[in-house]
């Protein structure tokens, strides 16, 4: 008994940890100006779907455009996302290359 409140105890605690050191990392991503385009990516960075939504429409671009053109610390919006684990990022903007997405499929 006392090894699983142990086990428990520190599953908790880790992810707990795990979470706080997640967060912390989302709130130290800032804008390098004021361009829409940086806010677009600090979006992604954070991973918030509707904000991304909001920021494609600041910035007059389309998902599939953000794909081909957004250019996010020298890097394309889907190398930004995967870099910040923005899954869901990805999947608003469709950013999985099919290669990806065959492999997600065929499991």
């Amino acid at each position: 008994m006392k090894t699983l409140l142990l086990t428990a105890g520190i599953a908790l605690l880790s992810f707990t940890s795990t979470q706080s050191l997640a967060h912390s990392k989302a709130k130290s991503i800032v804008t390098a100006d004021s361009s829409a385009d940086s806010s677009l990516c600090v979006a992604i960075a954070k991973d918030n779907p509707l904000l991304i939504l909001k920021r494609l429409k600041q910035a007059g671009l389309r998902k599939h455009q953000a794909k081909d053109v957004l250019r996010c610390n020298g890097m394309s919006a889907s190398e930004f996302a995967y870099k910040h684990n923005a899954f869901k990022a990805i999947a608003r903007l469709d950013l999985a290359t099919d290669k990806e997405r065959y492999a997600h499929n065929s499991k």
